[in-house]
């Protein structure tokens, strides 16, 4: 978007700086006490100034148009921050959780060792968000006496992620909150193993500081 705006404002510019030679070449042609520009030769220069004049303005208005467009998206990416923050990482349950569990595995545990170095170093002040997410598979029913839904598989899921960095990483409880979306907010396609892959994912983030906790609204 922006680089479009820069191109199109560029463009505009370099038209409005043809115009304005053409027309000294006009005016020079009339001044002159030589033989001037004869009157079709002006007559198809005025005419090439009229469409570069139009050129410009069309330009210029869709200039107006890219830098609203960009305005637009930019206040609705800095309210989607504040009100979900900064992804700081996401993990895909594949590897970090145990199949069809809520258990950490080994690289789970690994990995969040940094993420808790990072919540307590740079991000000291932060609230913490913890999001589950599952594909649009149905619970199987060995699993559906403990997980119902994936509403509650995603946000066991984030509750764990939540547990581990409270009990091994020993960070304030009242930092954190947690949200289980279930299937409901898919980053990929689910017609595809890869794809419900992608949306099987917990996402750690940090709300803007000095934005308290939503939790209890």
């Amino acid at each position: 978007m922006n680089r479009s705006a820069s191109s199109l404002s560029g463009l505009a510019r370099m038209l409005g700086c043809v115009s304005v030679v053409l027309v000294m070449l006009v005016a020079t042609g009339c001044k002159s006490s030589e033989p001037g520009i004869d009157p079709a030769e002006m007559q198809s220069l005025e005419s090439e100034i009229s469409e570069l004049e139009t050129q410009i303005a069309s330009m210029e208005r869709e200039l107006s148009n890219l830098r609203q467009e960009n305005s637009r998206l930019r206040s609705r990416l800095s309210d989607q921050e504040q009100r979900r923050g900064e992804t700081i990482e996401v993990l895909s349950t594949d590897l970090f959780f145990e199949s069809g569990s809520a258990q950490l595995t080994s690289e789970g545990v690994e990995r969040l060792v940094d993420v808790a170095q990072r919540l307590r170093g740079e991000y000291a002040e932060r609230v913490v968000r913890v999001e589950g997410y599952t594909d649009d598979k149905p619970i199987g029913d060995r699993l559906s006496q403990r997980f119902p839904s994936n509403w509650e598989l995603s946000a066991a899921r984030a509750s764990a992620v939540v547990r581990h960095l409270q009990w091994t990483h020993e960070l304030a409880p009242n930092r954190f909150e947690v949200v289980g979306f279930g299937q409901y907010q898919p980053i990929a396609t689910n017609e595809t193993a890869e794809g419900r892959s992608e949306n099987r994912r917990v996402r750690v983030a940090v709300l803007p500081a000095g934005q308290p906790t939503t939790a209890g609204e």
